[in-house]
């Protein structure tokens, strides 16, 4: 085979996972905003009236949580005014090549450490999966946590290049990376410890000027928040949640304790951690390389591992209060998979001759093998985002029975660009429905309104079934319906996943039998009685079936969140 072939297939099996991965996001992502999503209306109202700089800039800047966001609310107003309207899909495009852009920095290093294309292989099938869907699929945190990321790395690989023009851009990317989210701070000093041990103290000088004036602006009118919750955890959990969160990329693997397996291939991935610092500073300090890229790859590797060890260290400090569960989700795995592209750095790069080969084969049935996993396993979260999104949607934006979508033309009204969604072809159903007891033409509602059960707790309404067994996908599936004097409001019924390993991966199967919700009495319901339906969607068919079922709401608790958005 010639190396100009070798390289077309090598080149193609790279954009696998990336084609993968870009279908399934496209698949399941929605123009929804999600939670922190809304403060991005008032900041397109606020810099949109803004009269000169200085209020554009405040607008940019203004503190969200814990965080400075002026980058996505930068590529927010850019979004606005090309298309003229905010598309939520828009800013999960923009953080998810964010996240796409660490592959050309790992073939760089691999490139220069004189490694074959074939090396690359590995990292994009580690790097692109499901399991970072609440990323993925989530317009703020999508360009906030992949990008802080991204331009970390970028900016420590840039700031440590013997030329002067990438040492500069890295100036610019470090300022970028802290208005990205919070932990991005850690590029300042990471940055200047690995200037200070490169021996070039004038870039070290220079650095440190330009840091202080960077921590200064970031941090005039900061206020800390206060609304976290207090962390009950003794100290032997906070090491349990520490060493869960480097191991958090195992999660998707076939075992039955998940948090289990995560916590032990933490603790290995610590140690490996310590190894790499170690043994990076051990040849930095002696300065004895072949050539200089070797020294550059050894400190980019060294402020990485310490920017992965700071951050575990920042999230579990900071959120250990919301549950140490809480640690190995979605939104954090970004940092126990970097740890482990870096790992395959540390491995790869020394190896040398014909036994170089075996090993990056070996890997790479590795990688694939850790890329179904996480698909297989993290699927069912997505398609549950997907169906918890468009009835939050649905439950704003319908206040009475009329289930005619608003009329205000008022510029805070057309902010965000409006979106066909599936309830759209269930609102004349529904009020056929709510009249005389069925409406559509899905089969079996009788069956499947009988096999479920309602129970109402204190505070909340539980429906639970334990047959249903449908394996169709996006927004397919049961939702509730509330239908109160008033308004009707629509609760999505979750699936869990399928722990048969057999008709997970032989026949696709990806949910287990049944569905479940728990709905809270909050906030948006009302006090009232409610008569209860059931909306099933089956591919294109649509079932909605009220049986006598009713729920009575005595009381809302107020879940409002303190926030300083």
């Amino acid at each position: 085979m010639t190396k100009k072939a070798l390289t077309i297939i090598l080149s193609l099996i790279l954009l696998l996972p990336v084609l993968i991965y870009f279908t399934v996001w496209n698949y399941y992502a929605i123009n929804i905003p999600k939670w922190d999503d809304h403060t991005f209306k008032a900041f397109i109202i606020e810099f949109s009236q803004a009269t000169d700089w200085k209020g554009e800039l405040r607008a940019l800047m203004r503190q969200h949580n814990e965080h400075r966001i002026a980058t996505t609310r930068l590529i927010t107003w850019i979004d606005f005014k090309i298309f003229g309207a905010l598309n939520y899909r828009h800013l999960m495009i923009a953080g998810n090549l964010l996240l796409l852009a660490v592959i050309p920095l790992w073939y760089e290093l691999l490139k220069k450490n004189k490694k074959p294309l074939f090396a690359l292989v590995p990292v994009p099938f580690l790097w692109l999966t499901l399991a970072f869907h609440e990323n993925m699929f989530w317009g703020m945190s999508a360009i906030q946590n992949f990008g802080v990321v991204t331009l970390t790395l970028w900016t420590l690989f840039l700031c440590v290049k013997p030329k002067t023009a990438p040492f500069i851009a890295s100036l610019g990317l470090a300022v970028v990376t802290i208005l990205t989210s919070g932990n991005g701070l850690l590029v300042l000093p990471l940055g200047a410890l690995l200037l200070f041990l490169s021996g070039n103290r004038k870039r070290f000088a220079l650095w440190l000027v330009w840091s202080a004036t960077a921590v200064i602006a970031y941090f005039y009118t900061y206020q800390k928040p206060e609304y976290s919750p207090e962390s009950k955890a003794t100290l032997f959990q906070l090491f349990k949640g520490y060493m869960s969160f480097l191991g958090s990329f195992a999660e998707s693997f076939p075992v039955l304790d998940h948090y289990q397996v995560c916590f032990f291939l933490g603790i290995v991935l610590f140690f490996v951690a310590v190894s790499i610092v170690s043994t990076t500073l051990f040849r930095i300090i002696r300065n004895k390389y072949t050539n200089k890229f070797e020294r550059v790859t050894d400190l980019f590797c060294l402020g990485t591992v310490l920017f992965i060890l700071g951050t575990a260290l920042i999230v579990v400090y900071s959120r250990a209060g919301f549950g140490i569960e809480t640690l190995i989700t979605s939104r954090y795995k970004i940092y126990s998979v970097l740890l482990l592209l870096v790992a395959y750095l540390y491995v790869v790069i020394p190896i040398r001759g014909t036994f170089l080969s075996p090993y990056i084969t070996a890997i790479v049935f590795l990688a694939v093998t850790f890329n179904v996993f996480s698909y297989h396993y993290h699927l069912v979260e997505a398609y549950n985002l997907r169906k918890m999104l468009v009835t939050d949607q649905f439950n704003w934006t319908f206040k009475d029975k009329a289930l005619a979508y608003p009329t205000d033309t008022s510029f805070a009204a057309n902010i965000i660009e409006k979106t066909p969604v599936i309830y759209d072809k269930w609102l004349s159903l529904i009020s056929i429905a709510d009249r005389q007891t069925y409406a559509g033409g899905s089969r079996g509602m009788i069956q499947l309104f009988d096999q479920t059960a309602f129970k109402a707790a204190p505070g909340l309404l539980s429906v639970e079934n334990s047959v249903f067994s449908s394996q169709r996908l996006q927004d397919s599936g049961v939702y509730i319906l509330l239908s109160s004097k008033k308004r009707y409001y629509i609760f999505p019924a979750y699936r869990s996943r399928n722990k048969s390993r057999k008709e997970l991966f032989l026949k696709q199967y990806y949910f287990s039998r049944g569905f479940y919700v728990d709905i809270p009495f909050t906030e948006p319901l009302e006090k009232g009685t409610y008569d209860i339906a059931l909306i099933r969607q089956d591919g294109e068919r649509t079932g909605i079936l009220f049986k006598n079922q009713k729920v009575t709401i005595n009381q809302i608790k107020d879940n409002k969140v303190r926030v300083n958005w």
